[in-house]
């Protein structure tokens, strides 16, 4: 039987959940919600396929987040900081230990973090170079991807377009999304899946344009090429905002699209889940 909601992006694994995670698997199990933990490093990945292993609804992915190629910011949350480059072979070496493995990433680019002491052009490079150890793992294994864009999704889609110039059909999702249609248009004519989470949810900035709203974006988006997320721990919807987040809070997301696009709670969930289960090859 198909769950009601799947949280295509979250990390429960993580610390934050250390002390009261069979409260948190319970709520998700409560509702009927699965969820995709994502690695954000190769031990941390490690770790996610463990814990995937050892739980129903849950399964996970192998990357390495691309702010740490080029930023010595360490997310607390994670855990052990992770490393600066990965390859292609260690990508496969570790997703190739476990069927719980549905996706390879999060990989990407993140142009908002780039220590200031780097040359940028370089740092730009270098997150390159990783995307494309990424891009390369996931033809090897057949495996979707998990992109995380920042201040970059211009430069991601023109990637991923000479990917298929040159003969390669990358697929996958673009994760938490916030960019204009004009963005999300060429990411969907390559055949990405966009996800919205909790910021949706979130109040506009004050000046900010209304017609680049982020629910102007969800109005758009093909509703089978849309996937729901939480990125738990972190964004956590209205009215949970300040909060920590976790997967059962998906269902917030679901309500504010399916309120955004004038259709059922249930239409939301049912196509937003059939797209996860197709995209990643869940087991039901």
């Amino acid at each position: 039987m198909n769950p009601f909601l799947i949280d295509t992006h979250c990390h429960i694994h993580f610390p934050p959940y250390d002390e009261d995670r069979a409260e948190v698997l319970a709520r998700m199990k409560e509702r009927n919600i699965w969820g995709i933990t994502i690695g954000t490093g190769l031990k941390n990945s490690e770790a996610g396929l463990r814990f995937a292993e050892a739980t129903d609804g849950v399964w996970a992915t192998v990357g390495l987040h691309p702010e740490h190629v080029t930023s010595d910011y360490h997310d607390e949350n994670e855990g052990e900081k992770p490393e600066k480059f990965v390859t292609q072979e260690q990508l496969v070496e570790i997703a190739s230990t476990s069927p719980k493995c549905v996706a390879i990433g999060e990989t990407g680019l993140d142009w908002y973090r780039i220590d200031a002491a780097l040359d940028v052009e370089q740092a730009k490079t270098e997150q390159e170079k990783v995307l494309h150890e990424h891009l390369r793992a996931s033809y090897e294994l057949d495996l979707p991807l998990v992109f995380h864009c920042r201040e970059a999704l211009t430069r991601l889609a023109e990637i991923l377009q000479e990917e298929w110039n040159a003969g390669r059909k990358p697929r996958g999702v673009v994760h938490s999304f916030t960019g204009t249609w004009d963005e999300a248009k060429p990411l969907l004519d390559l055949g990405l899946h966009i996800a919205v989470n909790g910021i949706a949810t979130f109040p506009p900035k004050m000046g900010s344009d209304p017609d680049k709203a982020i629910d102007r974006t969800i109005e758009h988006i093909p509703l089978e090429r849309l996937l729901l997320e939480t990125d738990a721990p972190y964004l956590a919807p209205a009215p949970h905002r300040g909060k920590r987040n976790e997967p059962a809070y998906v269902e917030e997301v679901a309500k504010h699209v399916a309120d955004v696009r004038g259709i059922s709670l249930k239409d939301i969930a049912e196509q937003t889940t059939q797209n996860a289960i197709t995209l990643f090859g869940l087991i039901v």
